[in-house]
This record gives C-alpha cells, structure tokens and sequence, in this order.
C-alpha cells in the first residue's frame, strides 16, 4: 500500500504548470548568506553572512524600499560562521546561531545600525551551533547544535528584567546523533522536531518506521567519494517538559521529554510543521525527496505517522517552507555535492496525500534557506556559494 502511495505521489510531482506562481528578484550579497529574516514591520532584512572579503561573519542589513532592497548596514559577529537567525517574541533581542561560539544574542535596534555588541552563550566545545527555534512566548529557545557531543538539541531559558532585556540561561542539551542541522516548532509551541542525518547502526534498526521502505536504507551516500552511512532520525521534544530539564535531569525525565523518534530516510536536514499542527516536512538531501508525516500519530499512531514521500524536483534538498496560508510549500534543491547551480520549486499542497509540482526556478550555486513572510505571500532564499538572496513573491 505504502509503496502504491508513493508512486502515486510522484506521479502527481512530474507534472509542471506553464504560468508563474512566484516573482523573483535577486540582491547581492557581502559574501555567503546563510538565512534571512524579515524585520516584524515588515521595514528591515537581515540577512547572516559569512565575508570572502576577510572582514568576518555578520548581519546584512536591508532597508524594505519601494520595489526593492537597500543595503544600508553591516552588523560584525567575529570570525565564526554566522547561521540561523531569529527575533525573540515580545523582545528587541536577536539570536543567531554562531557555530562554535555558541548562541549571539544583540539587540535589534543597534544591530540594524551596525552597532550591536553581540554576547555570545557556550553550546559546548565545537557545537556547531546552527539553526534556532522559539516558543511563541519568548521564554524557551532551542538550538541545533550540529556536531555538540556528535548532535543535540540545546535548551536556553530567556528570562527578561523589567526593562524587557534578555538574560539567556542554558539549561540542557538533548542528545539527538549524529550530526543535527535543523530544529523547528509547532505553531502552538508545545512540540519541537528535530533531525539527525545518521543515527548508530544499533539504533537504526530498532526505531520506527524501520519497515518503510522509503524511509530506511542500508547504507545512505551524498557525493561521488561519501562513504555508506545509516539513515537519519527525526526527533519529537515536548517543549514543556524540556524547558524544566537541567543538566542533572535523570534519564527518565529526558525519556519523557522526547516522547517519538522516527526514521527519515538518507540525511534529513530541514523540517516545517503546518499552521493546523497537523502534517510536518522534512527534507531528505540524500534521498532528494521531501517526507510528509502526520503530526499527531508520530506520537499516538506511529503505522500512520508517514504520510508518503515526494520528489523534491532537483538534487539534495535542503531549505523548505510553507506559504500561500499552507497550500504551496518551496523546497531549495542545493546540488550542493555535485556542483553547479541548484534549483527551487514551487509545490500545490493543499491535500498533502496528492501534491503537484507547480515552478521550476534556477538558482545559483547551493541555495540553502528559506523563511517565509508573516503574511505567507513573500519568500526569502539564501543561495550560500551564489552569493546571493533570492526575493520570491507570489503572483
């Protein structure tokens, strides 16, 4: 049945519609962008890059004009790579993973200026500190640490002083090996996923999903020289309980906290959960597919839980959002292994069981990111060796 699903799905993914769903404008970038957020007022871009030009990693600051972006600022963060990026609610305080210094947290205000001086939060020797999520609230933020003891997922109270300035405390850090590239949250706050790209051999056979073919392989390789691996692992946190976890927390407490892990196919390194909490995404690079899962079995239904895989329409998928209030998803294929331009496309999701392929958009070279606007019409896509933000809007 499953594997009837699938062709099915794929079926439906080879057919491309002749107009445009999307708008595309580019703007350079002052070296590799990695992710781009709008400003809340919808007046600033910001946009983390990593300088060719010897002056470092930072924040690229444009100005929303009329038709167009302006650059009008350069935010330093020093010489580690700079990565995700995110305002914390209710807050004038920014986040940005800074690989292996951890967490960067400066205000916004001076950083649209360029004038901020981050303080920076340890993750661990070599975390490789990445991609960031937050609760709705602004009181827990959570961090994939890439490489932290082989991967986890890092948990910081933000406690707030009375003048409304944040004062980040690590709590814990979730073990979820090897290698975590990407952590998001459900739109209610309560459930964060993340994704491992290899999980040990002896795991790998036991965790669900294990007898889907579409999900779990014998050996999973990304480039022409990549050695066979173990396939990946997707990761469901309850928020709550692991924002109570600190660093003597027992193993049943942080049992309880993680309460479903799931396989997910060849190295899955992106997620994004629906508005409704009902179907998440996870990119598959090594698979070049993106995986549906039902939310909610995941964790009360696991034979239900995968919902059916589709061709991602290029080669290793990484960035991917939803828009257009959830019924078109873009996915960045980033070719990042052979080399070359990449491509994003454009898919109708409105009934997840039967999505199309709508667009087709050439890219330079690995694009990588993708944040949606709060209004769901626009699109912003770093392309990391193209130097290079892509503005897509829908038509």
């Amino acid at each position: 049945m499953r594997t009837m699903l699938a062709v099915m799905l794929c079926w439906y993914c080879i057919g491309v519609a002749a107009a445009q769903v999307v708008t595309v404008k580019n703007y350079s970038t002052d070296g590799h962008p990695t992710q781009a957020i709008w400003t809340p007022d919808g007046q600033y871009v910001l946009v983390t890059v990593n300088s060719e030009r010897g002056s470092g990693s930072g924040i690229e600051v444009f100005r929303v004009e009329p038709g167009k972006l302006k650059r009008i600022a350069f935010q330093p963060l020093g010489g580690v790579m700079a990565q995700g990026i995110l305002l914390i609610p209710h807050t004038q305080t920014l986040a940005v993973g800074a690989s292996d210094a951890g967490v960067a947290f400066l205000p916004l205000q001076e950083a649209l200026e360029g004038k901020a001086k981050p303080m920076a939060l340890q993750q661990g020797q070599n975390a490789g500190s990445g991609y960031l999520a937050v609760t709705p609230d602004g009181q827990t933020l959570f961090i994939a640490n890439e490489y932290g003891q082989g991967g986890n997922v890092g948990v910081i109270a933000l406690h707030r002083d009375e003048s409304g300035a944040v004062h980040p405390q690590a709590l814990t850090q979730l073990h979820t090996p090897r290698a975590t590239p990407g952590v998001t949250i459900s739109t209610d706050g309560t459930r964060v996923y993340a994704v491992g790209e290899v999980v040990a051999e002896s795991f790998d056979a036991r965790i669900p999903g294990n007898d889907i073919p579409e999900l779990h392989h014998d050996g999973c390789v990304q480039g022409q020289n990549g050695s066979p691996e173990p396939n990946g692992a997707l990761y469901v946190i309850d928020a709550a309980k692991a924002a109570q976890l600190t660093p003597a927390a027992g193993a049943d407490a942080v049992r309880s906290a993680m309460p479903a892990v799931f396989d997910a196919g060849c190295s899955p390194v992106r997620e994004i959960m629906s508005r409704d909490g009902k179907t998440l995404y996870v990119t598959a690079r090594g698979d070049n597919k993106v995986l549906i899962f039902d939310a909610q079995a995941l964790e009360n239904d696991r034979k239900h839980a995968f919902v059916g895989a589709i061709s991602s329409g290029g080669e290793a998928p990484v960035g991917i959002a939803l828009f257009d209030n959830d019924r078109k998803m873009l996915v960045a294929n980033s070719n990042r292994f052979a080399g070359g331009g990449g491509k994003a496309t454009v898919f109708d999701v409105a009934d997840r069981a039967k999505p199309t392929l709508l667009q087709t958009i050439q890219t330079g070279a690995f694009p990588r990111n993708i944040t949606a606007s709060p209004d769901g019409k626009s699109l912003l896509l770093t392309v990391f060796l193209g130097n290079e933000l892509m503005v897509l809007t829908e038509k």
